[in-house]
């Protein structure tokens, strides 16, 4: 019996997000819940005796609140595949960086998109700890991978530290851009000039 949100995976975790925003009847909220994360149905768990249902509500009390406070794990396991977190801006792709901003777009959405920012910032590691290039057409492989096995005490304080740096790293993004703008604009008219057509008006 999963009685807190560090043994539930981003699936499940998302999918007792759902129901608790949109059941409005406390009971049938908690049995929903406890239908998706015991794997029961819906009829099964109302079929248990008041007893055994009281006691399984009693100890599903606590799943409902979850915390930041867990420590950030740059890196990880899922079904023994070895991921690394890449959050440093000089070893951050411009194609993790494309990927990433597509999902959080709607800040509203981000934790929905939890799966799909993990597979956007994350590379998979051999064996011997090297890492693979990061390769945005196995991003859904790999989204799907995060969605249905990595736990959600692992996911949630990775995408809480992506968060609060990702505006920064945003910024910082968009300066060096201008910057690089700026050197590509002063190289061209240097190349004009030379060749005489910076010259005519």
């Amino acid at each position: 019996m999963i009685t807190n949100y560090n043994q539930l995976s981003i699936k499940q975790f998302l999918t007792c997000k759902r129901i608790s925003e949109m059941e409005q009847d406390p009971i049938m909220r908690k049995v929903k819940m406890l239908a998706e994360i015991s794997g029961k149905s819906e009829d099964e768990i109302e079929d248990l005796p008041i007893r055994e249902l009281k006691k399984q509500l009693e100890e599903f009390n606590q799943i409902e609140t979850l915390t930041g406070n867990k420590k950030v794990k740059m890196k990880f396991k899922v079904k023994g595949r070895r991921f690394e977190v890449i959050w440093k801006q000089q070893e951050l792709t411009a194609s993790q960086f494309i990927d990433s901003t597509f999902f959080t777009k709607e800040s509203t959405e981000i934790v929905n998109q939890i799966h799909n920012i993990l597979a956007a910032i994350c590379v998979e590691k051999t064996w011997y700890g090297k890492r693979k290039k990061y390769d945005g057409a196995n991003h859904k492989e790999i989204a799907d991978l995060f969605y249905n096995e990595m736990k959600i005490s692992t996911a949630y304080p990775i995408m809480l530290f992506f968060c609060k740096y990702y505006e920064a790293l945003q910024e910082s993004i968009e300066t060096c851009l201008m910057e690089e703008l700026k050197e590509m604009n002063k190289t061209i008219q240097e190349h004009l000039i030379k060749s005489g057509v910076g010259l005519q008006r």
